[in-house]
Parts: C-alpha cells; sequence; structure tokens
C-alpha cells in the first residue's frame, strides 16, 4: 500500500520555517495530474504566503486559525470557464486537493484541507478579498507547513461501511 495515504492527516500547528519552492511546486503538479470531468482540468490555484492575509483567513473562514503558524496556504478554485457545472468543479477540486495532501506528505509537510463552498458567505468573502474574476470558484484553502504536532493517523477501514453487488 502507498504509505503517503496511511501517514496522511490534518495538522494544525507548524514550525516557523520557510517551505522550499521545489516543495510547493511539486503539490502542485501532483494536484495538476487529478483526473477532472470530462479532462477539463478545471482546477485553479492561488498560493498565498502574504503572513498579514494569513493571519486574516480566519476572518474569511472561521476554521482555518492553523493558517496563523502555516507557512502558506493554496487556495484551490473551480474555473467555469473550463466547466460551467459547479459540481463537476467540486469533485476535479477535490481530487487535485487529495493528490497535494498526498504529495504533501511525500515531501516531509503537514497539510489541513478547510472548505471554503459551498458556503455562499464564504465563497463571497473569499471572491472579495482576492479579487476573484466571475468564473472561479473558491471550493477550498490549504495550509501548507512543516508540521510541529507528532500526531500518528488511526486507520478508519471499517467493513460495516462495504457493501457488494454480485
Amino acid at each position: 500500500m502507498l504509505e503517503e495515504l496511511f501517514n496522511r492527516v490534518s495538522i494544525r500547528h507548524y514550525q516557523n520555517r520557510e517551505v522550499e519552492q521545489a516543495k510547493l511546486e511539486e503539490m502542485l503538479r501532483a494536484a495538476m495530474n487529478a483526473p477532472t470531468a470530462r479532462n477539463t482540468q478545471s482546477w485553479r490555484f492561488l498560493v498565498i504566503t502574504n503572513r498579514e492575509t494569513l493571519n486574516h483567513m480566519t476572518e474569511l473562514q472561521p476554521y482555518t486559525g492553523m493558517m496563523k503558524e502555516a507557512y502558506c496556504a493554496i487556495l484551490v478554485m473551480g474555473d467555469r470557464n473550463a466547466n460551467p457545472v459547479d459540481e463537476y468543479l467540486y469533485v476535479d477540486a477535490a481530487a487535485a486537493i487529495e493528490n497535494m495532501l498526498i504529495e504533501g506528505v511525500h515531501q516531509g509537510l503537514g497539510t489541513c484541507w478547510c472548505a471554503v463552498g459551498p458556503s455562499k458567505e464564504r465563497i463571497s468573502k473569499f471572491k472579495e478579498y482576492f479579487h476573484l474574476k466571475d468564473h472561479l470558484l473558491p471550493v477550498a484553502v490549504v495550509a501548507v507547513g512543516y508540521s510541529a504536532e507528532d500526531k500518528k493517523r488511526i486507520d478508519q477501514y471499517d467493513p460495516e461501511k462495504v457493501s457488494y453487488y454480485r
């Protein structure tokens, strides 16, 4: 089994340490190799390293307190020009985010996925704060940095949640 899948945890405390650009690029490369509906490649990414903006993030989404310690955040968006169906934008972004999180583990980084949409209020706040064009739908924001936590993942496999159609 792929070890990174079983070592990924949500990290909410980070070291005061810069993340190398090459590691961020590998995370984004992994994200952009995720599948998308009809191969639209509808995801878009905004890497946020501005400390003032990261500290302000809780005013845009209240469950993003970890951004105050993270080196950066990656805002994941869907492009309605690439695919006009929001439901597809969400699943396309989710696949990209999962790839990003797993690559983060591979790079020795900690991450935390925080939803923006489908909350209309949060979407509006992100669109306004970052001056996003109308066709961009903010889906989630991911904290990225070197972990200051030692969290162990618990295997959540539950055979009771699986059924077979034969």
